[in-house]
């Protein structure tokens, strides 16, 4: 048999944002939740699928007919018989792209990868008899050991009746080598034909246009916090009209990523604030919070840079585009 030429080898889906000669962290300290500071409030948005599937995985397997015979396959994650998306997952996506654009540390990396020493993880804030307080952007805002994040998600339900379907895909194995942060493209899925195969695996799906509902909690936070999170949400300014807003790009979120699956587009709906001193805060409270003209106060937050890295930004913007007319590879790589 010839041997594959690397003329033959499909492109990987997936893009490095590069960690060399980049100084390390700039750090700081972190803010107590003893009292009301800056902005605490609630976002809710809807999450698109963008990609021709989205992936959640449950842990779980079940049985589905095929030919005749029955096959085993992943199933989507449900909480009491709905389909759910964990909010961990969905803070873990969005904390690997402020990370990136923030210079922070390396919160998280493989067995075999190992992060340069400028950026190892700032780890807890407890340490022996003494208390560490200066932490990373990212650390600082979704917490590490010993402290606990100003940034949560609630689990996404689905926005009216969603139906799942199977599709089939090849095993999946992660990368060799670590030359950066790592992130998936958007690209075209590539479907298999459904004869059962070795090496191969069935996952139960949703498909492209499935939307659900999820709300962003934040606690405390800074104005350039703030920048940073709704820009790892996917939003930036418009590069030409003032007072514009656009999609930068799509999230990568559940499993199955290296199969392009898992692109979201995040559309904030809805802020609600609370007010940072304690007068009239029981009435606000009870009142769900101080509603807020929502393109007015996206457009605050992004206006502040202070904590953005832009060759990071514009780097990651820049790669992170959807290439919808790229096949994504299909057999085992």
């Amino acid at each position: 048999m010839p041997r594959r030429g690397p003329q033959q080898t499909e492109p990987k889906p997936f893009f490095w944002i590069s960690l060399q000669d980049k100084p390390g962290p700039e750090k700081g300290r972190l803010i107590l939740h003893d009292r009301f500071v800056g902005w605490s409030g609630r976002m809710e948005l809807e999450i698109e699928v963008l990609s021709d599937y989205l992936y959640v995985g449950s842990g779980n397997f079940d049985l589905f007919p095929l030919q005749g015979r029955e096959q085993a396959r992943y199933t989507f994650a449900r909480r009491n018989g709905q389909l759910v998306i964990p909010g961990t997952g969905i803070k873990g996506a969005v904390r690997s792209i402020v990370e990136a654009i923030s210079n922070s540390c390396v919160l998280q990396s493989g067995r075999r990868e190992r992060a340069p020493r400028s950026h190892k993880s700032c780890g807890g804030v407890a340490r022996g008899q003494e208390r560490q307080t200066d932490l990373c952007p990212a650390c600082r805002l979704f917490g590490t050991t010993g402290y606990r994040g100003r940034v949560h998600f609630s689990d996404a339900v689905p926005i009216g009746d969603v139906q799942t379907t199977t599709i089939k895909i090849a095993d999946l194995w992660p990368p060799k080598q670590f030359k950066g942060r790592k992130f998936y493209q958007t690209k075209a899925f590539q479907p298999q034909d459904m004869r059962p195969q070795k090496n191969y695996r069935f996952l139960e799906v949703v498909a492209k246009g499935t939307r659900f509902r999820i709300t962003l909690f934040f606690e405390n936070t800074t104005t350039a916090e703030m920048g940073l999170l709704v820009r790892a949400l996917g939003l930036a300014l418009h590069p030409e009209k003032e007072g514009s807003i656009v999609y930068a790009f799509p999230i990568k979120i559940g499993g199955a990523k290296p199969r392009c699956l898992g692109s979201v587009r995040l559309h904030p709906k809805r802020i609600q604030t609370l007010p940072a001193s304690n007068e009239d805060l029981f009435q606000t409270l009870l009142a769900g919070g101080e509603r807020q003209g929502t393109k007015a106060q996206l457009l605050a937050w992004l206006a502040d840079t202070t904590l953005l890295d832009q060759q990071a930004w514009s780097e990651f913007r820049e790669k992170a585009k959807p290439q919808v007319d790229a096949p994504c590879p299909k057999e085992v790589y």
